[in-house]
């Protein structure tokens, strides 16, 4: 039997190997991944890095030497903004990231002990800035705290009757927001590798022969249902295993050749973390691949595949996203489940650097039991007499 599996697979390895079709699948996928993440991570970064500092635009400098020194203390780069309007602008002056505006008796309001008046303008186009036009407000916030908290110590009041609570903040999350939805984002785009590299050879291998009716002739030889089915299943899985390790590692490469200040996440990859991570992967493969031959066996021609493998598609997608933008609200059991426990795991070796063993194991076991299943229900109706005679 092992003998007829491995005559089977050589034979199924050959003929897709030259199958331009196939091969094309692979590397749209392997190598149009990295391109599209390097592109979104490069949407998201703010384009003038972490190392250059804010700049405010002040219109009326000359009144708040005191805010001025302030601001550069805090790190901000300042701007003498006199000579413009002090209508409302149409665009932020001097290629700033905020413009004030301080009231012309802004000197005078500040030493008598009145409240001054000032206007901000900012530009929330983008994230960038809209975050550095926030950051800027907070500031000048930060400054009038300051300032109020001067007043009243001079007047021989303490401070604790100003501000009664003294607030930290600390997060005790073990992964930000953005690290978890990007991470879970790049762990659905490795779990739906052996999906979109393995559909193409999927469909060849039991829908295209039927549709050319050699699967028929191929049947006639003295070789088990169960033989064809596994070696034509160890094709299909090979396909999904060299394109989920090549769509993962140049993936990975990317991400650790990219500017830091380019991701909003950062690995932890350790080496029992990437083995572990290869044994899940292989096992994702052996599962999928199984569950395209299920899916193609019942389908009389490519065409009709592509139709059956297009609705199969939508399953993972779906989970996929499910997890992404919906895990806080989904109930626990879930990240035991097939594509769940997938992403959950690879998530927690590449982003946590800790393996998760109960999702892990979850995930190999949950992967192994449908491959079983796919193959024998496969292998049960490619020996039916229903399939020679539809063949």
């Amino acid at each position: 039997m092992t003998a007829q599996i491995l005559t089977v697979y050589r034979k199924e390895m050959r003929d897709m190997t030259r199958d331009k079709r196939a091969l094309v699948a692979i590397l749209s996928y392997v190598l149009g991944v990295p391109l599209m993440f390097a592109f979104l991570f490069f949407l998201m970064s703010d384009e003038r890095g972490d190392d250059v500092k804010s700049t405010v635009a002040i219109h009326g400098m000359a009144q708040a030497p005191g805010l001025v020194a302030y601001l550069e203390r805090e790190g901000y780069s300042i701007v003498d903004a006199s000579d413009e309007e002090t209508a409302v602008p149409e665009q932020i002056p001097g290629n700033a990231d905020a413009f004030l505006i301080l009231g012309a008796d802004y000197n005078a309001s500040i030493k008598q002990g009145r409240q001054a008046e000032a206007v901000l303008y900012v530009d929330e186009t983008s994230r960038v800035s809209t975050d550095r036009g926030r950051d800027i407000r907070s500031a000048i916030l930060s400054y009038g705290n300051h300032i109020a908290g001067m007043r009243v110590v001079s007047r021989g009041v303490p401070v604790g009757l100003l501000s009664p609570i003294s607030l930290s903040l600390a997060d005790i999350s073990k992964t930000s927001f953005i690290n978890k939805v990007m991470g879970n984002m790049l762990m659905l785009i490795f779990a739906l590798a052996p999906f979109v590299v393995g559909l193409s050879v999927a469909l060849d291998a039991l829908a295209g022969e039927r549709e050319k009716q050699s699967l028929a002739t191929l049947m006639a030889q003295p070789i088990s249902g169960m033989s064809l089915t596994v070696g034509k299943w160890a094709m299909v899985a090979t396909f999904g295993l060299v394109g989920t390790v090549a769509t993962a590692t140049l993936n990975l490469v990317t991400i650790t050749l990219l500017p830091p200040d380019l991701l909003p996440f950062a690995l932890k990859v350790s080496a029992t973390g990437i083995i572990v991570a290869g044994l899940q992967v292989l096992t994702l493969c052996m599962f999928v691949a199984s569950l395209q031959m299920a899916v193609s066996i019942h389908a009389k021609s490519f065409k009709e595949g592509q139709t059956y493998m297009s609705m199969m598609m939508i399953v993972p997608v779906f989970v996929g996203y499910s997890k992404i933008y919906g895990e806080s609200k989904l109930p626990e059991f879930v990240n035991y489940l097939p594509i769940f426990s997938d992403m959950e795991s690879l998530s927690s070796i590449f982003f946590d650097g800790v393996v998760n063993v109960q999702v892990t194991i979850s995930a190999m076991l949950a992967g192994l039991a449908g491959t079983l299943l796919c193959l024998m229900l496969t292998s049960k109706r490619l020996s039916s007499e229903h399939m020679i005679a539809d063949s």
